[in-house]
């Protein structure tokens, strides 16, 4: 087993767990080396809370100082008594453990995902309630969402968008969903075409490669109708190539978006 598999190994324990050296220093520096201390930190949320039933989760931006003395932004996943069950974890896992598990595959397999920095799981010791956290990188480039409100014309960009297929295949094809491809959910490099997915935790293996593009896809284009038939086709070359019965799948799906050969 390679050292980077025995350390991501390390998140199925318990408490705290923090991948990388450099991190581990950072987060001791500013007192937030354990999972009490990162758990009691104030309630600022970017967003609402997610509240549901007895349980809640919500995502707070905790800033480290680097070695060169400059602050990078991370993002805080904190929840409590909010699980799903799987054959893997039968008697259910905190949501969070579904990213982390996600991550550490994107992880060994070079897949183009944000980083996992930290996670960890406890019950509380006074009230039982199933606590979690995870720590990620703040991506620094824009999501696909913020560009639809940006970019005048997608016609100068088809080739960074090819490149955007080209990266999702590399998950696809191995019978990969991502599970919440929204354009929300993926950032892009304009210039380059290279992208950084986040918001794992409803990954999942599919029966075969174009099952698993057929579902993000779906997922995709019922969230992008700015997106013109060009960027589309450029979008699904890649997969287009390799699975040809994906457009007519999704043509179907879409007879009204989706015209294309």
């Amino acid at each position: 087993m390679t050292l980077t598999a025995t350390t991501l190994n390390s998140i199925k324990k318990n408490e705290l767990n923090i991948i990388g050296e450099n991190l581990a220093n950072q987060l001791s520096v500013a007192n937030l080396a354990s999972f009490e201390q990162l758990w009691e930190l104030p309630h600022e949320f970017v967003e609402p809370a997610n509240i549901r039933r007895n349980g809640w989760s919500g995502v707070s931006i905790v800033r480290l100082q680097q070695q060169d003395g400059k602050f990078r932004s991370y993002y805080l996943k904190r929840q409590e008594n909010q699980k799903r069950y799987s054959l893997r974890y039968l008697s259910g896992a905190p949501t969070f453990q579904f990213e982390a598990d996600a991550l550490q595959m994107a992880m060994l397999e070079g897949w183009p995902c944000v980083e996992l920095g930290a996670f960890g799981a406890r019950t509380h010791t006074a009230n039982g309630a199933a606590q979690a956290i995870l720590l990620t990188p703040k991506v620094e480039l824009p999501s696909l969402a913020d560009c639809a409100k940006s970019v005048n014309s997608w016609h100068h960009y088809l080739p960074q968008l090819r490149r955007v297929g080209e990266q999702l295949l590399e998950i696809h094809a191995r019978g990969w969903q991502h599970g919440a491809l929204f354009p929300a959910h993926l950032f892009i490099d304009l210039n380059s075409g290279d992208i950084c997915l986040i918001d794992l935790e409803r990954a999942r293996k599919r029966l075969s490669a174009q099952r698993a593009a057929y579902c993000d896809f779906v997922q995709f284009f019922r969230r992008c109708n700015w997106l013109p038939e060009d960027a589309i086709a450029a979008l699904l070359e890649a997969h287009v190539n390799v699975m040809p019965a994906l457009m007519d799948k999704l043509n179907r799906r879409f007879p009204d978006r989706l015209k294309l050969k």
